[in-house]
């Protein structure tokens, strides 16, 4: 019957029974005018609502020949939609609607206005934003000549460099969105999506996003790789591609590919940007060729290059004979189907793809029955199904399958009496908790829910098996479950649910619907339209800014402010900041909006990525929003990437390896390079044929290093080895901050988001080694017993524990042991992992596992029980359901379901995460849902929760705690299970830096956050924002003052300058010309020695200084970790400079290198460093010392490098003694003068280093009292130590010393120490046969046996201290 026919009976109808109902409410029939679709017409689309205690279920248009079914929506409320084709002009036209009894109900008669488009202006009216969600560039335009009552046009474009472009009306203002950037623009309108022809009466004031002020022209450094060589069917290439511009966005596409969009993973010393794209081929043929586009913004460059890819002739396709198919075995209710069929080029473990009611990837021995030759092997399977099943099935193992035939029963989908959803107590949580009541001969098998936008496409679904859904009452047949669904629906979407019997007969509802007295319908959280833009926020600030993050991370607050107006949702921030997006709720305090969020090292400098959104999906992209808010990060380097390897080498490298001995290495040799670091990794090698694995852990020789290379040794055995081909399967390495490079060769999931750290080795063949052993005669391993109790469970029970125990024969050797595996009807699959071996005796071993069977696992049916995996020589066993039923051994569990009673405590299965600071969250598992509990804390406390099902908890108030905790549920007498939970670190601190900026911005100083400002030269303060003002001394020294006219001035500033050849603070000093000193070869410690006296006296003075040790220290000075060097490699430069080599063995094994420059001046000379000019007087000696990294146990730790400084005389003469340790404002130093009688040794301290590259001001301190220096009348010893604050790379210091003469003896000073005894027992004599007959060396030995005993006794105590320390902590 055509529309006509029933458009005219339901007119006489209306005749007839001319029962006109008033109170019918119609809502969606606003009407506006429209815009043509073509030359001729408009389309009228429209979805209506009518609502009347007589529900409408007809309605028709008169006048059209166009009808569209309606669909109730509750119990007094009917759809309708409608799409009519109205001409162009004004078009009068009504419809009538009428009851389930055919009774006229309403009528309404509409006038709609058709225009052709003409005298439109579309005009940009801000800037574009990026969407780094879509990679869409959009903007907000104003549509000029646009009809007041018309929905909004949309756009297209026939530029291929669009993929789309739309126009959406944004709570009143026009957005125009576009993926791409366009070089022209030069749109087509359309609307309703229904295009219409150009006119030249349009005008397009839209500008591209971009105006070619980056050029690409010479801009690509590398790309790679161009051609490549796949290993395997799931071994896909990664595209990289290298930039001189640094742009954070570039136009890079990757056509016919799966994954199009790049990201930035590095930037490189010289600057350039490195991306990344996965490729996967939308074509499958055996030579795919993507095609890789980078587009200039102006037109002026255009860069486009095919990708092929091969696949290898012996790649690991996989080939299926299914001859060998058996007949299915009934019992009293389960149905068994049994494969044994042959699989060739099943290698390297391969996860393979089945399918079998549903799809499923498992990994090898799974379903591997036994081994036929080196490419093939005997598939053994056993699969389960209801007794009763209906229709034809199929069963695939990865690309070969098989269809089996069934006689098809009648029967239907289950009945559904109510379907409710909720929002899981709490507005911040994007998780919906679906309950419905249910009858069902058959039991409830899956659920499965699709989401669909409004053209009817899937967006996404997902599955819900028996261990996924909670019965919380009654039982398989009646009953009513629950299930939790963890994603979000927004307002444009719909989904449909789909419920599953055993017999695969399934019931289908859609949202908005009506089913037997109810709706399907979202929680109203989900639909709400918030109105939530960029102008509902007044503030956006955060507790740091220009956050500097090389090498380091930070805790940061974001605060939002709405106009002090709480909004009626709990909105969140996501972020980015590596790889996974990361969803943070705020909380309310002070009248405004608090995220807490982690800011790792070294990501994309800039304006720093976050979207600010809404429950129903709506959010606000940091790109839209003003500079004033955005987060600046400031990085010297990009590291997202885990470790890569640069080098690879095998041994041996051509040819086989012939196995020859017990203990012969195969070998692979590779380098690896990391900007963050190198933390630890893994390489997996397996063999073709036996598919043994050889798990090899990766250590780097010093922690954290940025480059290393690393031997992969694979010890063979000549007696037990086989011929085969041993590969590289897996390698995964990691950084120091979590980052992963990861490489599966066996994966059947054919997509990672990791960069393969194997991507740059272009050899393929070097990733596998051919062997060839010796022929032997072996005897293999055989099951001898199998047995497991219970063999039927209660899977709604707490006690589901199933323990199996097997014997095995061990024969010459078993490789690896076999798993018991469990698997469903819907193929979800259980390994019994927890093996416990016992020898029995030499030729049998006993294996036992227990495993706890998951609530509901296997429902409504029983759980198939398999063994596979038994690996001897050239030989592989694996045991099928059926094959172990065969043999007389049990293969199968019955299961039973019993709802969890009032009484019981659930049990728990996992929680949501938790910070240290506490508060609220959720605890997932199964539960009593009407019982009274409590939560229990394993730190005393307890609490109620305020909201729970069966199958979520909410706990609020939840106690603060820095470390793990236990929780479970106390039900009455009853006590769940314990489960651990680990808070997560929140450390947000006050910042220390001052100043607005920080630390007065880069050009005054760098801020640290935890430890405070450093300032660069010539700022000082707090905040870095005063200038370094050298003080005016209250008067220059000695008397007469600068030691009198011709010897010095004096400068009321930078105090005495002395004339030539005066020297010292006060100009009162000379320098003492002495003799090159002898470099020492085992350590960098020098010895001045006065030969001839400068001064016609008797005494002779010898000076020893010495580097003594290095130590952290805190910012309390509290001594942390103190080293000593054991062992100096020498090196002589030249006559007058050597070079010392050490290392210091840091608290985590890591080494620190540390080389020392000594070189000695013979003339007078002027040197720079750290931007200042040092003179450097005749016969002094410098010290240049280099410290490289250094791990630094905190943030406000610094290193304090001892040197040691001793002066004695050679008379035994009653003399006097005495040091100063002062600073000099003329050479911006400190300085250590050790007097005795008129002569002196004379150490300066500048007080400046190169820290990283950059001068920064450090400082120098006295030691004497802390260490035990010695002091007499002949004797004057100094430790000062040179602190070094915290540092990322190295650091060099510069210290110099000389000898002088004073024209003032050392008894003038008031704390000279003056004595006529001899120093320390020595005789003159003796004194100087040392001098004289020892040599200079043998004279340093003696007088640092003398004269630092007491020193010596004083560090090895602290080193003591410090070793049983370490001990302790060990």
């Amino acid at each position: 019957m055509d529309n006509k026919i029933i458009n005219i009976y339901f007119l006489s109808l209306f005749l007839i029974f001319n029962t006109v109902l008033s109170d019918v409410n119609v809502t969606g029939i606003d009407i506006k005018n429209l815009y043509a679709i073509d030359d001729s017409r408009c389309i009228f689309d429209k979805t209506i609502t009518f609502s009347s205690p007589n529900p409408i279920i007809y309605v028709f248009w008169i006048g059209f020949s166009y009808y569209l079914p309606n669909y109730q929506i509750n119990k007094t409320a009917t759809c309708s939609k409608v799409q009519l084709y109205l001409p162009i002009g004004q078009s009068d036209f009504f419809y009538k609607a009428y009851n389930k009894s055919f009774y006229f109900v309403f009528s309404q008669n509409l006038t709609v206005q058709c225009y052709a488009p003409k005298d439109l202006k579309f005009e940009l009216i801000s800037k574009y934003f990026y969407n780094f969600y879509k990679s869409t560039y959009s903007a907000y335009i104003n549509i000029v000549g646009l009809d007041d009552n018309t929905d909004p046009p949309s756009l297209i474009t026939e530029n291929p460099d669009f993929s789309w472009m739309k126009i959406s009306n944004d709570f009143g203002k026009f957005k125009v969105t576009m993926w791409g950037v366009p070089s022209t623009f030069d749109p087509i309108l359309f609307f309703n999506n229904f295009i219409f022809k150009k006119t030249t009466s349009i005008k397009y004031n839209i500008t591209s996003p971009y105006h070619g002020y980056i050029s690409y022209q010479d801009s690509i450094i590398d790309r790679k790789p161009n051609d490549y060589q796949m290993l395997h069917q799931f071994d896909y290439p990664q595209y990289w591609i290298k930039l001189k511009s640094k742009e954070r966005y570039p136009f890079i596409f990757l056509k016919y590919s799966f994954f199009n969009k790049p990201k930035l993973v590095s930037s490189d010393d010289d600057g350039s940007y490195n991306y990344f794209i996965n490729l996967k081929p939308t074509n499958t043929s055996s030579q795919n060729t993507p095609q890789l586009i980078l587009k200039n913004y102006d037109s002026s460059f255009s860069f486009s290059n095919e990708y092929k890819i091969y696949e290898n002739s012996t790649s690991q396709r996989i080939s299926i004979d299914f001859s060998l198919f058996h007949d299915p075995i009934y019992d009293n209710k389960n149905i068994f189907f049994i494969l044994k069929c042959n699989g060739t080029f099943f290698r390297n473990r391969i996860e393979i793809k089945y399918r079998w009611n549903d799809v499923s990837y498992l990994p090898f021995p799974f379903g591997y029955g036994s081994l036929i030759n080196s490419t093939t092997f005997e598939f053994d399977l056993t699969f389960i199904n209801y007794f009763f099943t209906k229709g034809t099935f199929s069963l695939s193992l990865d690309q070969s399958g098989i269809s089996l035939e069934y006689n098809e029963i009648d029967g239907s989908g289950p009945i559904i009496f109510d379907l409710n959803s909720y929002d899981t107590f709490s507005k911040d949580d994007n998780t919906v908790l679906f309950r419905l009541n249910y009858s069902t001969s058959n039991g409830i098998l899956k659920i499965e829910l699709y989401v669909f936008d409004k053209s009817d496409s899937i967006i996404s679904s997902i599955k819900f098996f028996s261990t996924d859904f909670n019965i919380i009452s009654g039982d398989l047949k009646n009953g009513v479950l629950e299930f939790l669904y963890h994603n979000s629906i927004s307002e444009n979407e719909y989904f449909k649910i789909k419920v599953y019997d055993a017999n695969y007969f399934f019931t289908e509802m859609e949202s908005n619907h009506y089913y037997n007295e109810f709706t399907l319908l979202l929680p109203q959280l989900f639909l709400n339209n918030y109105r939530f833009n960029s102008e509902s926020i007044s503030y956006i600030g955060f507790l740091f800014n220009n956050v500097n993050l090389t090498n380091s991370h930070i805790y940061n607050i974001m605060y939002l402010e709405t106009y002090n107006v709480k909004l009626s949702f709990d909105p969140y921030i996501q972020i980015t900041p590596q790889w996974d997006n990361i969803t943070i709720y705020g909380d309310w305090v002070n009248s405004r909006y608090e995220f807490k969020f982690f800011m790792p090292p070294n990501i994309v400098p800039g304006a720093f990525e976050y979207a600010i959104g809404t429950p129903s999906l709506q959010y606000i992209l940091n790109t839209e929003l003003p500079d004033e808010y955005q987060l600046n990060v400031i990085n010297d380097r990009i590291d997202l990437m885990g470790p890569i390897v640069t080098t690879m080498n095998k041994n041996p490298n051509v040819g086989l390896a012939f196995i020859d001995n017990e203990n012969y290495n195969i070998t692979w040799t590779v380098t690896i390079i990391d900007y963050n670091g190198f933390n630890n990794g893994y390489v997996v090698v397996i063999g073709s044929i036996d598919n043994i694995l050889y798990n090899v852990s990766i250590v780097s020789p010093i922690e954290y290093s940025k480059e290393f290379t690393y031997q992969v040794n694979i010890t063979l055995n000549n007696n037990t080895c086989i011929s085969q081909t041993y590969s590289i399967a897996e390698m995964v390495l990691y950084d120091r901050y979590g980052l992963n490079s990861t490489f599966f060769m066996n994966k059947g999931l054919d997509y990672t988001p990791n960069i393969n750290p194997l991507y740059s080795i272009n050899d393929k063949s070097l990733f596998s080694i051919e062997t060839e052993c010796p022929a032997g005669a072996f005897i293999q391993p055989e099951l001898k017993s199998f047995d497991f109790e219970p063999k039927s469970i209660d899977v709604g029970s707490l006690d589901r524990d199933v323990t199996f125990t097997y014997e095995i024969s061990i024969g010459s050797g078993i490789k690896e042991y076999p798993i018991v595996y469990l698997t469903t009807a819907t193929l979800q699959v259980l390994k019994c992992n927890d093996v416990i071996t016992t020898q029995i005796n030499s030729t049998f071993n006993q294996y036992k596992c227990t495993l706890t069977i998951p609530y509901g696992f296997g429902l409504p049916q029983d759980i198939l029980v398999s063994l596979y995996g038994l690996i001897g020589f050239s030989a592989y066993f694996g045991y099928s359901s059926i094959t172990l039923k065969n043999n007389g051994y049990p293969f199968l569990i019955e299961t039973s379901f019993t709802a969890m009673g009032s009484k019981s405590p659930g049990f728990i299965t996992g929680t949501s995460s938790i910070s240290t600071e506490g508060g609220s969250f959720f605890i997932y598992g199964r539960f009593p849902p009407n019982a009274d509990f409590n939560v229990e804390f394993s730190q005393g406390y307890s609490l109620t929760p305020p909201n729970k099902s069966g199958s979520i908890i909410k706990v609020d108030g939840v106690k603060s705690s820095n470390y793990s905790f236990n929780i479970w549920i106390n039900n009455g007498n009853s006590k769940s299970n314990m489960y651990t939970i680990t808070p997560f670190i929140t450390q947000y601190l006050k910042s220390k830096c001052k100043g607005s900026p920080f630390c007065g911005g880069p050009t005054h100083g760098t801020c640290d956050h935890l430890s405070g400002c450093t300032c660069n030269w010539q700022w000082e303060g707090e905040d870095c924002n005063s200038k370094v003002i050298i003080p005016q001394p209250s008067k220059c020294k000695g008397t007469p003052i600068c030691g009198g006219a011709t010897h010095g001035t004096c400068d009321d500033l930078l105090g005495c300058i002395c004339n030539s050849p005066w020297v010292g603070v006060d100009c009162n000093s000379k320098v003492i010309i002495v003799p090159q000193p002898e470099f020492n070869t085992t350590s960098p410690t020098i010895v001045l020695n006065e030969t001839t006296t400068s001064d016609n006296s008797e005494t002779n003075i010898v000076a020893l200084i010495n580097i003594v040790g290095i130590r952290e220290i805190d910012y309390n000075n509290k001594v942390l970790h103190m080293y000593s060097f054991n062992k100096w490699d020498y090196v002589s430069n030249n006559s007058k400079l050597s070079t010392y080599s050490s290392n210091i063995i840091n608290k985590n094994g890591s080494t620190t290198p540390i080389s020392v420059n000594i070189e000695y001046f013979e003339d007078e000379r002027t040197i720079e460093f750290a931007g200042q000019e040092i003179n450097m007087k005749p016969s002094s000696i410098k010290y240049t010392i280099y410290i490289d990294q250094y791990p630094f146990s905190t943030r406000l730790s610094q290193l304090q490098l001892i040197l040691s400084a001793t002066a004695i005389i050679n008379s035994d003469s009653n003399s006097c003694s005495n040091k100063e340790f002062d600073n000099t404002t003329s050479e911006s130093s400190d300085y250590v003068k050790l007097s005795i009688s008129n002569k002196s040794l004379y150490g300066r301290f500048i007080r400046r280093a190169l820290v990283d590259s950059t001068p920064i001001t450090i400082s120098n301190e006295l030691l004497d009292k802390s260490l035990g220096a010695i002091s007499d009348s002949h004797t004057s010893q100094s430790f000062i130590g040179i602190n070094i604050p915290i540092y990322n790379k190295n650091v060099i210091i510069d210290p110099d010393f000389s000898l002088i003469i004073n024209s003032n003896p050392s008894t003038t000073n008031y704390n000279s120490i003056c004595s006529p005894t001899s120093l320390s027992g020595l005789s003159k004599a003796q004194l100087a046969g040392i001098i004289i007959g020892c040599g200079v060396i043998a004279i340093a030995i003696t007088i640092a046996i003398v004269v630092t005993i007491k020193k010596k006794r004083n560090l090895k105590k602290e080193m003591k201290i410090f070793s049983n320390k370490l001990i302790a902590m060990k």
